[in-house]
């Protein structure tokens, strides 16, 4: 699968700089402030439906954490910079594009396989799993895949995969207290629970194999009910396999019969939650808001269900989510004791600023006691903006610092549909040092007027009042004139649209999501309207009134040729950022469905013609879906910074700089290292060379499941690589040269 990728006039044209490419080094310092308190990772990027697993990221022996958000399929890294016993959690990129992250989509878990003290992965591949063995050293993080997709014997057939769907969550543990991991997880033929016993032990001797055979169909004798979280407990099991390892207890299991009916989705975690040495299950169901605790009154080598708390936890605050919570066992707070987390496992109608409840073990590891601490783990510390976010530039103050406004699909509220908002994140350090501030989460007062999800402002004088308007789109496809009604330097917007027309009175409706900029676009000194939209293209209305009257007349909806879609989708989610450099160039950047950011030249001069797509995944930034990206010289060094925004509610910092490499050897980023052209390309693409050229410079392509497809050693400055044979899609081009390595993102298509 394909994983996953802009003030007054000055305002709205943007600054004035001359930069083709642009070094971005991730900044998470950059202070921002809410409620008087600062922020602890204001810029890790927001969470939606986060997986949750320790990992020793760089090889100190703390463990950091690896977060999964199913959202965009995005990974996340929080490095322990405290100690084992107090953590500190700072997010990181420097394992971005580490394989195989870039290439993992629905669901990825750590777990330690075998048995060399490191966090192996197990991910989700097409109706099964693959397994990544964890060979990191003294020299980095590492990965080797190990099975692409994991079989089972199931008893009397071998199957290719282990079936576990992209929705569920399996639960992958040492359930027979051999020593080698075991996988629970509910039949593609019915609601009852399957049991894949590791054969490593068992055949081996050791812990480091992957041969699963079905054990029992129905372990736990437990059933879960199709349409909740409803258990039934002692239930007979007719379609068993011979001579189950872990059959039904007290009842006739021949006569009775198995009623073959799909389970809705669930998640799964296997611990001992009474202390008496065998496995107990929490589960999460697709259309519950709780979780349940299932009780194993049997044995480690006869499991029997024979209680269960469907209001789990019930000696505590209960879980609840609108649906769908998935359960996860880790040690938050460093005191030996695995924690429970809680989170959405659906990206949609799911709490998406409150949704990481952390529950601390006050029990002992064997025998956990959970006790709720806060239902917003890490996002507090976050800028975290519900569903969505996209940074768009204004100095709301005129204190020629400028500030963010952040617009987003909406919060979630339980039973009703999103409002979308504007928050206002004022710059309140200096020219050359920002620090934020978060004065408003309803910037303008918008929700109370009703426009639905999916706001988004474009500012600019449209009315010659030498004051910035206000033109919000929403995710209808219509825009909406706000003026500014101020007699001073702060802005203030009232309505005075509800319903922008073009110039022959009909309402500009873009189709959906609409994500105005003003901009001056054909240089006649008034101000155009340039509107992304869900299609992926942009719209370009020109000002053809005054500057004192705007007129907007349709002059091009597919401008500029810019289509922000991957080659399989019809969708885009385009938000168009112009500027003009300082050799008077335009540029557009547009953020896009799948993330990558999208960059045009050809601009000037060509305005009714094609532009020149240079990079679908500038700067090879992955931010997750659903991007938008708004770029100034926050720090003052001359250099232009980048804020991105994306589906997760949250948002990065990228200061320029230099970059450094995964590996902490190389201070050269992968665009001054190597750049690839075409990018998209079809039939085969030029590897251009940036650095110096020797004997041991290798590249090598990568596809979806991190398998090499080519190969070649780069004797000259410039090599091309053939693509006639590969499948469209992503790949990664890995450049390596001595003890340094560098990624970008290869698009291949038809």
């Amino acid at each position: 699968m394909i994983t996953r990728r802009l003030l007054i006039l000055l305002l709205a044209t943007g600054p004035l700089w001359s930069h083709a490419q642009v070094n971005l080094t991730f900044d998470p310092a950059i202070p921002v402030s809410r409620n008087g308190v600062q922020l602890g990772m204001p810029w890790a990027g927001g969470l939606n439906a986060p997986q949750i697993s320790p990992i020793d990221l760089d090889q100190d022996g703390i463990m950091d954490l690896f977060l999964f958000d199913r959202s965009g399929d995005k990974p996340i890294f929080l490095l322990n910079t405290g100690t084992a016993d107090q953590p500190l959690f700072t997010p990181t990129r420097e394992y971005d594009h580490v394989y195989p992250f870039p290439l993992l989509h629905d669901w990825a878990l750590l777990r330690d396989y075998n048995c060399d003290g490191k966090a192996d992965i197990f991910a989700y591949t097409n109706g099964a799993f693959g397994v990544y063995r964890n060979t990191s050293d003294a020299s980095g993080l590492s990965f080797t895949l190990v099975d692409d997709q994991v079989g089972s014997n199931y008893v009397p057939t071998i199957s290719p995969n282990l079936y576990i769907s992209n929705v569920d969550l399996p639960g992958i543990a040492d359930i027979d207290g051999d020593g080698d991991m075991d996988v629970l997880t509910f039949s593609i033929w019915g609601n009852y629970l399957e049991y894949h016993k590791n054969l490593s032990m068992e055949l081996y001797g050791t812990c480091d194999s992957l041969t699963y055979e079905v054990r029992s169909r129905c372990w736990g004798d437990f059933r879960e009910s199709v349409s909740g979280n409803t258990v039934e407990l002692n239930v007979p099991c007719s379609d068993n396999v011979p001579n189950p390892e872990m059959p039904p207890q007290g009842h006739d299991a021949i006569a009775a019969a198995n009623e073959a009916r799909a389970h809705s989705g669930s998640t799964i975690l296997p611990l001992d939650l009474d202390g008496d040495g065998d496995m107990d299950l929490i589960l999460g169901d697709f259309l519950s808001p709780n979780l349940t605790a299932l009780i194993n009154g049997g044995t480690v080598a006869h499991a029997s269900m024979i209680s269960a708390d469907s209001l789990f936890p019930v000696y505590d605050q209960r879980v609840y989510f609108e649906q769908f919570l998935s359960p996860f066992l880790l040690d938050i707070d460093g005191d030996g004791k695995r924690d429970l987390v809680v989170a959405p496992n659906s990206t949609t109608a799911a709490e998406n600023a409150h949704g990481t409840w952390y529950y601390r073990n006050t029990g002992t590891d064997s025998a956990p006691v959970f006790q709720f601490q806060q239902n917003d783990l890490f996002q507090r510390d976050m800028l975290e903006f519900g569903e969505g976010a996209r940074p768009v530039l204004f100095d709301h103050n005129g204190d020629g610092l400028m500030d963010l406004v952040v617009a987003n699909e909406g919060y979630f509220q339980p039973g009703a549909n999103y409002q979308g908002r504007l928050a206002l994140l004022e710059n309140t350090g200096t020219a050359t040092a920002p620090a934020f501030n978060m004065v408003s989460e309803d910037y303008g007062q918008l929700a109370a007027l009703g426009f639905g999800p999916g706001v988004h402002p474009g500012f600019g004088d449209v009315n010659g009042d030498g004051r910035p308007e206000m033109i919000l789109g929403d995710a209808a496809g219509n825009l909406h004139l706000f003026n500014n009604t101020s007699s001073g330097p702060v802005a203030q917007f009232q309505l005075a649209q509800a319903l922008l027309t073009d110039d022959v009175g009909t309402v500009i409706d873009v189709g959906a999501n609409a994500t105005p900029q003003l901009f001056d676009l054909d240089s006649d000194g008034l101000l155009d309207l340039i509107i992304g939209e869900r299609n992926g293209n942009l719209n370009y209305y020109r000002n053809s009134g005054t500057a004192q009257v705007p007129i907007w007349h349709l002059e091009n909806a597919n401008l500029g040729g810019v289509r922000v879609n991957e080659y399989w989708s019809t969708t885009g989610y385009s938000v168009p950022f112009l500027q003009v450099d300082n050799d008077g160039g335009t540029v557009c950047y547009s953020g896009s469905e799948v993330g990558g950011i999208h960059r045009y030249e050809g601009i000037t001069g060509n305005v009714g013609g094609t532009w020149n797509l240079t990079d679908s995944v500038w700067e090879g930034l992955d931010e997750g879906i659903r991007t938008a990206v708004a770029l100034y010289d926050f720090t003052g060094d001359g250099e232009l910074d980048a804020v991105v925004g994306n589906y997760r509610g949250g948002l990065s910092f990228w200061s320029s700089g230099i970059w450094s490499g995964i590996d902490g050897t190389s201070s050269i980023s992968p665009e001054n290292a190597f750049s690839l052209a075409p990018n998209p390309a079809a039939r085969s693409v030029d590897i251009l060379m940036h650095i110096p050229v020797g004997p041991d410079v290798q590249v090598e392509l990568f596809d979806d499941l991190g398998r090499t497809v080519r190969n070649l050693s780069i004797g000259k400055p410039q090599v091309r690589m053939d693509l006639e044979s590969l499948s469209p899609g992503l790949y990664t081009m890995r450049l390596v040269s001595g003890n340094a390595q560098w990624n970008r993102r290869l698009v291949v298509v038809r």
